[in-house]
């Protein structure tokens, strides 16, 4: 009998152990989506932050070459093309850094805006870096320049506008980018601290 007991104590302790890996197995899997869920509505968010603050840029840049039509002042609409666009927002964005000469674009905080005087680009310093894919090199960025259609430029320009008349003024991105799916990985998790330090 002692021995028939010592053998079911060790079965029962077996399976004790069995069983508590896989609710620890299953709240681990729970947690995980969890988390993914969690930084995909993060990345949406920076990504939706990001697109809006272009278009009000784009916006700004097609009043101001509207403008410049109906005034007939072209040097007033040509002259900024290396000016600071964020200037023409009647609020900047709350994370806009301000004017920059060159800086290292390591050492600026993700999810940040600001203006290099030295290159004349407008620059986004992306957050969600694993998320994010472009051919500029270094930390994760979207540079973005001032663009202008002329008559000139234009082969089926408006017969009434005249050579150099400012027809539409954009800000274009410099480099492609995209957006990547929001995939579960442990570079993405090492960005939230995770596992490890943030690349």
């Amino acid at each position: 009998m002692r021995h028939l007991s010592a053998t079911s104590g060790r079965a029962c302790r077996g399976g004790s152990v069995l069983e508590t890996l896989l609710v620890l197995g299953l709240v681990t899997a729970l947690v995980l989506i969890a988390l993914d869920r969690f930084i995909s509505l993060r990345v949406e968010a920076e990504r939706t932050a990001m697109e809006g603050v272009v278009q009000a840029l784009r916006a700004a840049a097609l009043e101001r070459a509207l403008h410049s039509r109906a005034s007939g002042d072209r040097d007033n609409a040509t002259d900024p093309l290396d000016s600071n666009p964020m200037v023409w927002l009647a609020r900047p964005p709350l994370n806009y850094l301000g004017e920059l000469a060159g800086p290292d674009p390591a050492t600026i905080p993700g999810g940040q805006w600001y203006f290099d005087t030295r290159d004349k680009f407008l620059v986004y310093r992306v957050e969600h870096e694993a998320y994010f894919d472009s051919p500029l090199a270094g930390a994760a960025r979207v540079r973005f320049k001032l663009v202008v259609d002329a008559a000139d430029t234009l082969r089926n320009g408006p017969p009434e506008a005249a050579p150099g008349d400012v027809l539409d003024m954009n800000i274009k991105a410099v480099e492609p980018y995209t957006w990547r799916p929001h995939p579960l990985d442990v570079s993405a998790l090492a960005t939230w601290g995770v596992f490890g330090s943030s690349p």
